[in-house]
């Protein structure tokens, strides 16, 4: 009996159930008719750059959850559309973006009822600070560089902008649109290229995405002249190479160990062959590819550089030391990625440094001319109680670090990717040296700091230099 009237009960308690969960909005809509929701109240503003963050309370004689909410409308110019910007019941603030100047605008406030009554409207008054696009604007700087303009500027807000080159066109002399760049980088850097080593009038202009404008930058430059630093010769032969002084080490003439001496991390040529040396990751530029070139790997260990340890992976930062076969002045380097599948999975290097040299110290000239002097000497490995003491015989050329366009540059599962990066990833990523460096060198030394796969690993499938020849 007992157990009858619980399943009674329990039908009772379903159907009531059902009987809710069947009310159609109508019936709903039409039960709350009459209802008309007060006006907001408590209104604060907080004037921002290029907008206003507003707090305010909703009617408290209704229910948080019969409420839509509250919503701003307002418009960013004084004859421009009207827009609306709603915040939920939730929430007590609506943040407003986008307005050009610092002038005063009025803002009128509504709280909105679900059957879609809303309240009287209350008025505030904001005064935008200066809007985000003129504070990039005034650290805006344009200087000559190789083969076009470099622009240079600071987004400390991190905001969406974009950046436009004009030109002056050779048959009208009106100044036309030469290319846009988009970014939203703090330190932002951007170089438009192809430009003849000419005196030229450039036209800089900066916009945000409501399409305001900052003051034009007008400037007169001279372009250098920027030829690609070829590396091989009209026979197709290697210019370039690793570097290797050539000398025998008493009791090891072995190449890849020489590497190992200077901590260089590409030593294992008796891992990967011939076919994945180093002068293979040339081929993709000039037409033809199938190899990568791999700086470690999965099963280095740590033995191999350093006597004794376990087997691990050789630690950050990667080092890896050119011979480009003559001097040169560099503008830019483009590195080709590996293409994998995800994209961007590809042990890709987002953050490192170059450096150059016409004399670089030979193994013997080191200390005692020891392996542990010379890996301390050319790292800064705690495991070899490292002091990089070579950076102070080198010198640095380029601070590089690369991002996608969502400001990330580290790769996981699902990673956003735009056509731009893909683009770039497949094709190759242009990395700009220091703008003003004018001397030359034969021998350049990377000292990669990070991979977007956080492993000291590298696989590349190309890499060319820009700039000129010192001779």
């Amino acid at each position: 009996m007992v157990m009858k009237k619980l399943n009674y009960l329990c039908l009772l308690i379903g159907m009531m159930m059902f009987a809710v969960s069947c009310v159609s909005p109508e019936e709903w809509h039409i039960q709350y008719e009459n209802i008309v929701p007060g006006p907001v109240s408590n209104v604060l503003v907080e004037n921002v750059n290029g907008g206003a963050i507003i707090s305010l309370s909703l009617p408290s004689d209704i229910k948080k959850q019969d409420m839509m909410g509250a919503k701003a409308v307002y418009s960013l110019t004084p004859d421009g559309e009207v827009m609306e910007r709603w915040t939920s019941p939730e929430k007590d603030t609506i943040v407003l973006e986008g307005y050009g100047n610092t002038d005063e605008r009025i803002v009128t406030l509504y709280a909105v009822h679900k059957n879609g009554h809303i309240s009287e409207g209350v008025q505030v008054i904001i005064k935008p600070l200066t809007p985000p696009i003129h504070i990039i604007r005034e650290s805006l700087k344009a200087a000559a560089t190789f083969g076009g303009v470099q622009c240079t500027w600071d987004n400390p807000l991190r905001k969406n902008m974009g950046i436009t080159l004009y030109v002056e066109d050779s048959i009208s002399h009106e100044m036309v649109v030469f290319d846009k760049y988009f970014s939203n980088s703090i330190d932002g850097n951007f170089t438009f290229r192809s430009f003849e080593p000419i005196e030229q009038h450039f036209s800089i202009e900066m916009f945000d995405r409501w399409q305001n404008y900052a003051q034009t930058l007008e400037t007169t430059l001279t372009p250098l002249e920027e030829i690609e630093i070829m590396c091989k010769d009209e026979r197709g032969f290697n210019i370039w190479s690793l570097f290797d002084d050539g000398r025998v080490i008493s009791g090891d003439n072995s190449s890849p160990w020489r590497y190992t001496y200077r901590c260089d991390g590409h030593n294992d040529r008796e891992q990967f062959g011939t076919a994945r040396d180093f002068e293979y990751v040339f081929n993709y530029p000039n037409g033809s590819s199938g190899s990568f070139w791999f700086v470690n790997g999965s099963t280095q260990t740590l033995d191999k550089w350093i006597p004794g340890a376990s087997v691990v992976r050789t630690p950050f930062p990667i080092y890896v030391t050119f011979d480009m076969g003559r001097k040169a002045i560099y503008s830019r380097m483009r590195i080709i990625a590996r293409a994998r599948s995800p994209q961007f999975s590809s042990d890709f290097p987002v953050k490192l440094d170059v450096w150059g040299s016409n004399d670089p110290k030979t193994i013997e000239q080191v200390g005692d001319g020891s392996r542990e002097a010379n890996q301390a000497y050319w790292s800064s490995w705690r495991q070899v109680n490292g002091t990089d003491a070579w950076k102070n015989d080198w010198t640095k050329i380029a601070s590089l670090t690369f991002y996608l366009a969502s400001g990330e540059n580290k790769f996981y599962d699902g990673i956003p990717l735009t056509a731009e990066d893909l683009y770039a990833i497949q094709n190759g990523y242009d990395f700009d040296f220091n703008i003003n460096l004018t001397d030359a060198f034969r021998y350049l030394r990377w000292e990669v700091l990070e991979t977007n796969m956080d492993q000291s690993q590298l696989t590349l499938i190309g890499l060319q230099y820009w700039g000129s020849y010192a001779e």
